[in-house]
């Protein structure tokens, strides 16, 4: 590889990097934003559990029985986020990878 495509390899790392690490910024501010309304998001999308069995008669778990139960509906925004955040670092591994392979480094 000639020196300028080794430069121009290098820049476009180091710009996909750059925007990788951006999106990864901007997935943990929505978790945690996420996280902060997350009752919202339950009284919304309703309960993703319930109690069963001997536990079920107890007056804590009055609110969380089969009968209230929606399935995984609830956790489906905060499971997209967890994936686009795994995803993300996925590729800032990759990319961090990439541009030591070109004897240089991104942290």
């Amino acid at each position: 590889m000639g020196d300028q495509e080794r430069t121009a390899k290098v820049e476009q790392l180091l710009l996909r990097f750059s925007e990788a690490t951006a999106r990864q910024a901007a997935l943990m501010s929505e978790m945690r934003a996420f996280a902060a309304k997350i009752g919202e998001v339950r009284a919304e999308l309703g309960n993703p559990f319930f109690y069963s069995g001997a536990r079920h008669g107890r007056p804590q778990n009055a609110d969380k029985t089969v009968e209230k139960y929606t399935g995984y509906k609830s956790h489906e925004p905060g499971l997209t986020l967890l994936l686009g955040f795994r995803d993300v670092n996925r590729e800032l591994t990759t990319l961090r990878e990439q541009v030591r392979e070109l004897g240089l480094s991104v942290e």
